[in-house]
Order: structure tokens, then sequence, then C-alpha cells
């Protein structure tokens, strides 16, 4: 008997968690998983490629960012614009890429060594109309993607970046752990001194 990969286990205990999956749609949908080894600073998606998987993260960590318009202003020359930050558990996509099947305008990169399962947006479509009972699971793991994105929003609302640290060291405490401070204060939209200087916050190797 061949045994599930660890990773594989992983994704399917996120669908088993939502509810049971019956033995049929668990062979199934395993038979599209596609196991990814990603090196720190490597690309899950770059920019101008259509998203075409639903990457599940099992282990990891990665960011998804796009570059400043044009022409730069002369304080966001040579930096990014971070969109967040997802690890182990995690669903990661460029949303208006996948589900609209256009180029993305984002990159989506390892911060840490990182691997991945994936399904493609095409059999993603197969599992849905072999088992129906499956959109059920396709409409939480959507609910659950949006909150992340509320609680993004939430922690880039306030005016102040002290502020939007603050929440997220009481809403995200492991990505206050992980996240090196270049990238954090590329979210935050602050230079790296500052966030520093916020003080609690676990140093993280650059």
């Amino acid at each position: 008997m061949i045994k599930t990969p660890v990773p594989v286990q992983r994704a399917l205990q996120l669908l088993h968690e939502i509810s049971p999956l019956s033995r049929p749609l668990e062979t199934y949908l395993s038979a599209f998983f596609e196991i990814q080894q990603y090196d720190a600073h490597e690309y899950l998606l770059r920019n101008g490629e259509v998203c075409d998987r639903m990457i599940f993260i099992a282990d990891g960590l990665v960011q998804i960012y796009c570059e400043p318009p044009m022409p730069l202003p002369l304080e966001m020359q040579g930096k990014e614009i971070c969109n967040w930050f997802l690890m182990e558990g995690d669903l990661a996509i460029s949303v208006e890429s996948f589900f609209g099947r256009e180029a993305s305008d984002e990159y989506i990169r390892a911060i840490e060594p990182t691997t991945t399962v994936s399904i493609s947006y095409d059999a993603l479509e197969n599992v849905y109309a072999a088992f129906p009972e499956f959109n059920y699971y396709g409409r939480r793991l959507t609910e659950a993607y949006y909150v992340k994105a509320i609680r993004q929003l939430k922690a880039l609302r306030y005016k102040r970046a002290a502020d939007s640290y603050r929440y997220l060291e009481a809403h995200c405490p492991n990505l206050i752990e992980r996240v090196p401070v270049r990238h954090l204060a590329g979210y935050l939209g602050v230079d790296e001194t500052y966030v520093n200087a916020l003080g609690t916050r676990r140093k993280v190797a650059n």
C-alpha cells in the first residue's frame, strides 16, 4: 500500500476539518495534487503569468507583493509593495488572475524554504463537476481566504504604522516572529529602522 505523502496529508486534513471527505472524493482529489519544493527567495508566481494553480502551503512562509506604479516616487525606488504573508495551512493564489484567467500583477515568493501542494484550475473544475458536494469545500475555503484578506485590510487601515504593527502583534503573532524586518517594513510602508524601533518584535535575520 502506497503511503500518502505528508504534505498531501496536511492538505487533506484541512479539508477534513471543514467536513469529512468521502473516500471516493479524497482519492479523486489526491490524484490531481502536485507537491512542489521552493527555496527561500524562489518564485511561486511572477508578474505577467496567469495564476493557474491553487496552492496550499504545507510548510514554509511566502509573501505576495507587487511592484510600485510608474513613474516611481523617490521614496519608493528600489522598494516593493507587500500585500500580505501566508504560512502553513494557508492558500496562496493571485485572486484576480486565478478566477479571472488573466495575467497577474502580483508576485508570490518564498521567504523561507517552502513546500506546497497545488491543484490546477482545470483539475479543480473537474473535481467540482465529478463531485458536486465539493462546492461546499470550495465555498468554505473562499470564505476563509477572504477573512484573512479583511484582516489584512484592518491591519493597514490605521493611519499610523505603529498601530498597524500592534494590530499584527495581536492578531498575527506568528508573522511578527517569522517575517524578516525588511519585508515587514515594506508591508507597513516604513523603513527598517522604524520597525526595529518598535521594540518588542523578535529580531529575524534578513
